[in-house]
């Protein structure tokens, strides 16, 4: 099983390795269905992304928190060449299954490239046994001199849940809704795990 996982990893980060880290402008999707974590339960994944605009990259680091029953907190540190991007946001459960047919949550929060930024999002999603397909829309102002662009995203994804394992793999594609939005155009993949 984690033989596996290490393969889609290396794959994931060669891909990465293979873009241009040069002139991205940042943004990290949701990377993951609209569950949130139970009370007291982290997480620790990896994710390269790449900008299909610019065709740049950037390997993202992410850590989340259950800190109450339908709140969850997010970290995310990415690395893009010699800048570092720097987030997170809170995900509060609007709706969960099993008690609803789907579930949906709102992220806000914050970040730092260069430039400060925030992310308004909300993530409907449907766990079909192992798999959760999920969507929803995002907008990520970025307060850049000397303009402010106001990107709206579609993020499209799968989040499969790996039986017998505390992992999950994440592939997920962010659509411009706008033409901010198709500047941070990206695809990514990735896993996080349990602890």
């Amino acid at each position: 099983m984690f033989k596996n996982i290490s393969y889609i990893l290396w794959t994931l980060l060669l891909l990465f390795a293979s873009t241009s880290l040069q002139t991205a402008k940042a943004q990290d999707g949701s990377f993951g269905d609209a569950q949130t974590l139970e009370h007291e339960v982290f997480t620790l994944g990896i994710q390269p992304i790449y900008f299909t605009e610019s065709e740049d990259g950037m390997l993202m680091f992410r850590g989340a928190y259950g800190i109450s029953r339908g709140i969850t907190l997010h970290g995310k540190l990415g690395l893009l060449e010699d800048n570092t991007y720097a987030g997170g946001h809170l995900e509060i459960g609007l709706a969960s299954e099993p008690a609803s047919e789907v579930s949906l949550s709102l992220l806000t929060g914050a970040h730092v490239w260069n430039e400060p930024g925030l992310k308004i999002s909300t993530i409907l999603s449907k766990r079909l046994d192992q798999v959760s397909l999920f969507s929803g829309l995002s907008y990520e102002p970025l307060f850049l001199e000397p303009n402010t662009i106001e990107p709206l995203l579609v993020p499209i994804g799968v989040d499969f849940h790996l039986s017998n394992s505390s992992a999950n793999i994440v592939l997920e594609a962010d659509l411009g809704v706008n033409d901010d939005g198709d500047f941070l155009q990206a695809i990514s993949g990735g896993v996080y795990f349990y602890l």
